[in-house]
């Protein structure tokens, strides 16, 4: 049973302390309370940790700008979300600059609009967090900071992609990653932050496919309060985050028509406006980007500006599927066992020789995301006797040389039952609709799990509309999970 996640409240209002800890325990969580900044820096100090630290701008003492830079100093990875009952700018700026993950404006409308609002981005940066530490656990580093990942020192092409990381890393140039979904994009974009002037700074990724087109301005350059139907408040967009850092820019092929021009000139001219504002906000943020398609055919297709391609691809880095990377395959197996097992604490044996002999054999279309998956899944259920007929049965339905869009996992829903003889005689037409509903559904959740449920992406490697989905998937039964993309 996975861990409930631990949050720190530090505030000198012993009101809203305790008000804000009943909510958040009420949704959960595990909640501790402090009335100011020195009582948590002495409880980092005892080796307590907490996931996330709700945060006061205003405070007696030590003001919430100190703690947070204290306690970043303490444990660089906390993650921090400052909370003040009015919106600040430079405060905001201040505080994104010092480490904080955001800032939020204290709930207090009868409405709930508030509660909800820090709600979503506590279980966004919570998110952030499970993302951050998969990715550092898939492959982690090695002995010393010119070691790499792991598991590339036992492959001559990854060590390729390591030898022109390491030209690169100390640079400011752009570098566009590219490569099949699921094979370590967001990993080498991570290594080459980690071994460049900027690791200290953050590291912010945004997926450009995971928000619809009219959201995704407002996510990268922010907006001021008013800037649209629903803007509240002031917004610091992902290129002031990660000033002095790095932002990474994933599934750039998916980035509008109209919004490319704006990136363009940003990385020109290192300056931009936020929607609603006619002022300029400098920023010195590094921009490396990633994609599974041929943005050259795309902008054969007019869908991609060539100017904006050659600004990406000052440098270009090319990831090769885990199937021409086999000797990664067992290394990474075991590395995900280990993982897993400790998260979902179980305790499994290891791999037989056979199975391990059936996953060097298999292609694995969906890369080391898809390897992960399986495995995650083998912990779970610790049936060797499924993995392996998964395995058997991915591989008949994709051909070893195949290039797919997705991720394939063999997981499909139980196929419907037969009737028996016992059983009232079921019309033909009946039995071909259940068939009909059962093998869409299986496409469906096969799609939305290889892309994370990003549902404008399963749409497109299912090759029907956005809406068609939304449809298939309410006549199928299939619900949203919390926040879809």
């Amino acid at each position: 049973m996975k861990t409930r996640a631990r949050l720190a409240i530090v505030d000198d209002d012993e009101s809203f302390r305790q008000y804000l800890q009943i909510l958040l325990e009420e949704r959960g969580y595990d909640v501790e309370s402090y009335s100011g900044g020195a009582e948590l820096l002495e409880s980092i100090g005892r080796g307590t940790h907490h996931d996330i630290v709700l945060l006061d701008v205003q405070m007696p003492g030590l003001s919430g700008l100190e703690t947070l830079r204290a306690a970043r100093e303490a444990l660089p990875n906390t993650r921090v979300l400052m909370l003040s009952g009015h919106q600040v700018p430079s405060a905001i700026v201040e505080s994104i600059r010092a480490g904080a993950v955001d800032y939020v404006v204290k709930p207090d409308d009868a409405e709930g609009r508030g509660e909800a609002a820090l709600e979503q981005t506590i279980e966004a940066t919570l998110e952030a967090a499970r993302s951050d530490d998969s990715s550092r656990t898939q492959l982690p580093t090695g002995s010393g900071p010119a070691d790499g990942p792991w598991s590339w020192r036992r492959n001559p092409s990854m060590q390729r992609v390591l030898a022109t990381i390491d030209k690169v890393a100390d640079s400011d140039v752009t570098v566009l990653i590219t490569g099949e979904s699921g094979a370590g994009k967001e990993v080498v974009a991570r290594e080459l932050h980690q071994r460049s002037a900027r690791r200290a700074k953050p590291f912010v990724r945004l997926n450009c496919a995971a928000l619809p087109a009219e959201l995704l301005e407002s996510e990268l350059f922010g907006h001021e309060r008013g800037a649209f139907t629903g803007a509240h408040i002031q917004r610091i967009g992902k290129f002031e985050h990660a000033s002095g850092g790095t932002l990474f820019l994933d599934e750039i092929g998916e980035l509008p028509l109209a919004l490319q021009p704006k990136l363009l000139h940003v990385l020109q001219d290192g300056h931009f406006e936020k929607l609603g504002s006619n002022r300029q906000v400098r920023v010195d943020t590094r921009v490396i980007a990633a994609t599974n398609r041929s943005l050259a055919e795309m902008i054969a297709a007019r869908q991609f500006r060539e100017d904006l391609y050659y600004r990406l691809q000052v440098i270009e880095i090319w990831v090769p599927p885990l199937r021409e990377r086999r000797d990664e395959i067992l290394p990474l197996a075991d590395q995900f066992m280990a993982t897993y097992s400790r998260e979902y604490d179980r305790r499994v044996a290891p791999l037989s020789p056979q199975l391990r002999d059936l996953l060097m054999q298999y292609d694995w279309p969906g890369n080391v995301r898809e390897l992960e998956n399986i495995v995650k899944r083998h912990v779970i259920l610790q049936d060797e006797s499924l993995l392996r007929a998964a395995l058997r049965v991915s591989a008949a339905v994709v051909p070893p040389a195949a290039s797919v869009s997705v991720e394939r996992l063999p997981d499909p829903s139980p196929v419907p039952p037969m009737p028996t003889p016992s059983d009232e005689p079921a019309s033909l037409l009946a039995l071909s609709r259940d068939a009909s509903i059962w093998a869409e559904r299986t496409a469906i959740e096969h799609a939305l799990s290889s892309t994370r449920w990003n549902r404008r992406q399963a749409a497109r490697a299912l090759g029907v509309s956005y809406k068609t989905l939304l449809n298939k998937m309410k006549a199928c039964g299939l619900s949203s999970p919390a926040n879809p993309c």
